[in-house]
């Protein structure tokens, strides 16, 4: 059983003990003339005690993925939990025993005493095991103080209530006439003792109520509180808790340099709403950058990338985010952090040095989680002038489009021709929000590049798929066959590339399938995403041959090599975070949610990750969640120091964007050296947008754009 199965086995367990301690309290108070409810009360009873106990059972298995794991439910859950039920267990036990032995007239001590004792306890006990489950759902694992105190008093005050509700004052052992006359009154509505009780328990409980409300909307009050409001400069942890940032510097200054003699490619891109015409006959409503993918946008190393975007009418507004591209901070497309998003009729030019070679994407950073969905994207391929290029270079997106899966921009075959024995690279983009994976058959290859950046040493693989988290790339590389070579996705049934040998039957075949008549390929074998081992890439390619300063390095090509400028291991760390990916009730921009969390917080109450340039940034990620969540931090990448405590054993692995399983935890290296506000979210843009969204703010940096504003500014 892996972590995350663990988190929900104790979830499971919290209701279960929830349930049989509410329905223990409620045999327990009455109880009557019925002794059998004795029996289920202590049955009851019992059953609470052994799941509570069987919840901790689980604590140090989740300590063995991470402390993480159980860190709020060992420092909190314990103690709130454990207290309530060891006195529930030591009033409730022996109270059901002897009424079970003696009937309901026991024979020592005051009988009222005994029972109150006995029920109150275990209500306790119900309240606290509720609570655990609240500290779970509502609290997570970075609960504020007072958050934990409305938490107590809640407990406290549930058990106030039982006792008002159930138990009068007890009357004298020898009550006259005239006071039994007045008990009864009382319990027909009158002025007694006994009949104000319930009037006091109406009191706590809307008390109770009043606080319940109060907490919400002070929460719904810091959902809205990014509308309207700039981003404040990062005073850095070098600063101090008083320092304050006298001259910040803006995002808008952060454009970077381009040689005066460099190459310009330049581009323009304009976006609208169309009826886009799939090859399968299918039609349907897109947001496109003219073409569904958006034009292909292709560099050199050391040109400079001019793009003009135009909107001309996309309502909801359009930004350009260069993915995985580490460009300057007022080139990052972000609307309400480094732009406003560009509206209906407006247009904006983003340029910047073409200074890493490799596969990426571009996609909206305004309302991108219906933006990207609806065919707001484009891939961006930049290429090394003076390293070998393959006879065939051929880009494939992956995306959902509505319910229609695309490869490329065909939802049926696409054909493309090499000649034998010529050298054919393969360049696989998920643009999509959740995974993606892919089936190469025909061929061996080899992953010679992941995000980017080269991988040392690849190794043939057959018999494998390989993964795609949202927003990653793998480009693979192999020799042209005698016959055709397909490439297809479990998130695209009916669609498959086609790689054909050119003079050949192959060919021939290839062109038959293209044929309108055979529009519908056949499908993948069944069942052959489930059950294909899945290419690990921590495990591929060779680890670097060191150099004497011991560290691997990346150049701006893309490539590893033992010497550069970008040395990543051998950094000594400056700062640590962690980023504790959940689940919890949220108000998200207003609106109750079951939001994905980070830290217990959903953006724009997420607190930032402030750095100064040349930092060194170890960050922990760990995901207590049943869903992969592909972790983005704009403008950086990060080199991946181990998962589940596993360091690589292959190619040093720099991802721009890690995919985070449930259950897993990645320990990752990031280097800041990219001065700006960045966005890091999960790029499963649904998440994204639904909480788990934060910022990376240097020291001295400050925006002065708005969330919301005149441009409606949406990043997710």
């Amino acid at each position: 059983m892996n972590t995350s199965q663990l988190l929900a086995v104790d979830l499971l367990l919290a209701a279960f003990a929830a349930g049989a301690w509410i329905a223990a309290a409620w045999m327990t108070a009455s109880l009557g003339d019925k002794p059998r409810r004795s029996d289920l009360g202590l049955l009851l009873v019992g059953i609470a005690v052994a799941v509570t106990v069987g919840r901790y059972a689980l604590l140090p298995a989740l300590v063995a993925g991470s402390w993480w794991f159980a860190s709020e439910r060992i420092t909190i859950n314990v103690p709130l939990t454990a207290i309530p039920a060891a006195w529930a267990a030591a009033a409730g036990v022996p109270f059901l025993l002897r009424r079970r032995n003696t009937g309901p007239q026991p024979v020592t001590e005051d009988p009222r005493r005994y029972r109150e004792r006995a029920v109150l306890a275990i209500v306790a006990a119900a309240a606290s095991a509720v609570a655990s489950i609240a500290l779970t759902l509502l609290l997570g694992p970075f609960p504020a103080p007072w958050s934990l105190l409305v938490l107590l008093f809640m407990v406290a005050a549930s058990v106030l209530i039982a006792k008002l509700a159930l138990y009068s004052p007890r009357p004298s052992s020898r009550p006259s006439t005239k006071s039994s006359k007045a008990v009864r009154a009382g319990r027909r509505g009158g002025a007694s003792p006994a009949g104000r009780r319930p009037t006091a328990a109406t009191a706590v409980a809307g008390l109770m109520i009043c606080t319940a409300l109060g907490s919400g909307v002070f929460a719904w009050l810091g959902s809205r509180s990014a509308d309207g409001a700039t981003i404040a400069a990062a005073v850095g942890h070098h600063g101090g808790a008083d320092a304050v940032v006298t001259d910040p510097t803006s995002v808008n200054s952060l454009v970077g340099e381009t040689p005066a003699n460099a190459v310009v490619r330049h581009y323009e891109l304009t976006a609208r709403v169309e009826q886009v015409v799939l090859p399968s006959g299918q039609t349907t409503e897109a947001w496109t950058y003219g073409s569904l993918p958006g034009p292909a946008l292709e560099a050199q190393l050391g040109e400079v990338m001019e793009v003009v975007l135009t909107n001309r009418n996309v309502a909801a507004g359009v930004t350009l985010h260069w993915h995985g591209y580490d460009v300057p901070n007022a080139m990052d497309g972000v609307a309400g952090a480094t732009q406003d998003a560009v509206m209906p009729g407006e247009s904006m030019t983003y340029r910047f040095l073409a200074a890493q070679a490799g596969t990426y994407w571009y996609h909206t950073h305004q309302d991108s989680a219906e933006g990207v969905r609806k065919g707001l994207y484009g891939t961006f391929v930049v290429h090394h002038p003076t390293s070998p290029r393959a006879d065939r270079d051929i880009v494939v997106a992956g995306h959902d489009l509505s319910g229609l899966g695309l490869l490329g921009s065909s939802d049926r075959v696409t054909r493309h021709t090499a000649a034998p024995g010529s050298s054919v690279r393969v360049r696989l983009i998920n643009t999509d929000s959740v995974q993606q994976r892919y089936l190469v058959q025909g061929t061996a290859f080899k992953a010679v590049a992941v995000d980017g950046t080269e991988v040392n040493q690849p190794q043939e693989v057959i018999g494998k798929l390989i993964r795609l988290g949202a927003g990653g790339r793998v480009d693979i590389a192999f020799t042209m066959p005698d016959s055709p070579v397909t490439v297809r996705s479990d998130a695209a049934a009916n669609a498959v590339v086609v790689i054909a040998p050119s003079g050949s039957a192959g060919s021939a075949a290839a062109d038959q399938a293209a044929k309108p008549e055979e529009m519908v390929p056949e499908k993948a074998p069944a069942g052959v995403f489930a059950t294909m081992p899945v290419l690990d890439l921590l495990e591929y390619g060779k680890p670097l041959a060191r150099g004497l300063d011991g560290a691997g390095e990346l150049n701006g090509a893309g490539e590893l090599d033992g010497a550069g400028e970008k040395a990543e291991l051998d950094r000594p760390i400056t700062r640590e975070e962690v980023m504790v990916l959940d689940r919890q009730f949220r108000f998200v921009d207003g609106i109750p949610r079951y939001a994905f969390t980070v830290n217990g917080a959903a953006y724009p109450l997420v607190p930032s990750i402030e750095v100064a340039e040349g930092d060194t940034v170890k960050v922990t990620v760990v995901n207590r969640t049943s869903e992969p969540h592909p972790m983005h931090p704009h403008g950086h990448h990060v080199q991946v120091l181990s998962r589940n405590g596993v360091a690589p054993s292959g190619s040093p692995l720099i991802l721009d964007t890690v995919d985070v399983l449930p259950g897993e935890v990645w320990e990752l290296m990031l280097h800041a050296d990219n001065p700006g506000i960045w966005m890091d979210h999960c790029h499963n843009l649904d998440h994204a947008a639904e909480g788990m969204m934060m910022l990376l703010k240097y020291q001295g940096v400050s925006s002065p754009f708005v969330h919301g504003g005149h441009s409606n500014n949406r990043p997710e």
